[in-house]
């Protein structure tokens, strides 16, 4: 508890001890509206404080290049704990969030079984209820992109700077060499390959910001349709034309930076069955592999 919170909190025991028993339930009211006003009952999870990510976002990727091997953990999951108690680095908290043997976030109860963190308010049934929606451990499905390494440069709802702009972006960026294989996540259609550019320049050079992109529309083994978008793919790669069917792993395209890009990286965006931005990540499931 900050000294701020300390000294309110002080002034209103003094006032409560010098009254009556009105007085008393009276403020007894009052300090528990100023407390909650104060967060001094924990911090809600909300899309804003997910989305405000700026400073989080350098040590996150960090951990993210070194840990998503063993399964995807989402930011929101981190920031439930690290919002309470900044002592824990993001790498701990990762770590202690992932299940390596099935490759993915550990179920939130099971977290809280942990010496660590058991005591937190982040614990507490009331919390996990309140931030439900952001503690889910999704079902992944789909395939990766890429089979090979990447580097992960930016990730679903990152807040970032992009020549000079300000953004929130909408994907995952892995970056690759220029000509690496991409590869279908899912098994769907082709719904659309729209191929604008046919130089492999960024778009300080090329000023075209929409480059090359292939959509694909998943919906053959899922109970929901899911619309996934590759960009800044290399020129004339395409390997697919729309309206073919497609296979996990089914070769599409390779990679490149056309539009808007800085360099040769794969941009994989998903969307759900209503067209919202979704994080497409949390769909893979990361025990797949590609049989050669």
């Amino acid at each position: 508890m900050d000294q701020k919170v300390k000294k309110k909190k002080n002034i209103f025991i003094k006032i409560i001890l010098s009254g009556g028993i009105s007085s008393i339930i009276f403020f007894m009211i009052i300090l528990i509206c100023v407390l909650i006003i104060l967060d001094f009952f924990g911090s809600e999870l909300t899309q804003e404080k997910a989305i405000n990510n700026l400073d989080y976002s350098s040590n996150y990727i960090a951990t993210i290049n070194k840990n998503l091997k063993n399964g995807y953990v989402p930011l929101q999951r981190i920031l439930h704990f690290y919002l309470e108690d900044e002592n824990f680095t993001i790498d701990t908290l990762y770590t202690m969030n992932q299940n390596t043997d099935t490759k993915s976030a550990e179920e939130i109860r099971k977290v809280c079984s942990d010496e660590r963190v058991k005591n937190m308010n982040a614990c507490s049934e009331t919390s996990i209820k309140e931030n439900e929606k952001y503690l889910i451990v999704s079902k992944g499905h789909f395939n990766l992109p890429l089979d090979t390494s990447f580097t992960v440069t930016s990730f679903y709802n990152q807040q970032r700077m992009i020549y000079d702009n300000t953004d929130v972006h909408s994907g995952w960026d892995l970056a690759v060499p220029a000509q690496t294989p991409v590869y279908s996540v899912c098994s769907g259609t082709v719904l659309k390959v729209n191929y604008t550019q046919d130089e492999n320049i960024p778009y300080d050079q090329s000023k075209n910001s929409l480059g090359n992109t292939i959509t694909l529309k998943c919906d053959n083994d899922y109970a929901e349709t899911y619309y996934v978008s590759f960009a800044h793919l290399y020129p004339n790669s395409a390997k697919v034309k729309e309206g073919d069917r497609v296979n996990h792993w089914t070769e599409i395209a390779s990679v490149g930076t056309t539009g808007y890009s800085t360099g040769n990286h794969l941009h994989y965006q998903v969307q759900d069955s209503n067209n919202n931005l979704i994080d497409g990540m949390q769909l893979i499931d990361f025990t797949l592999s590609r049989t050669k």
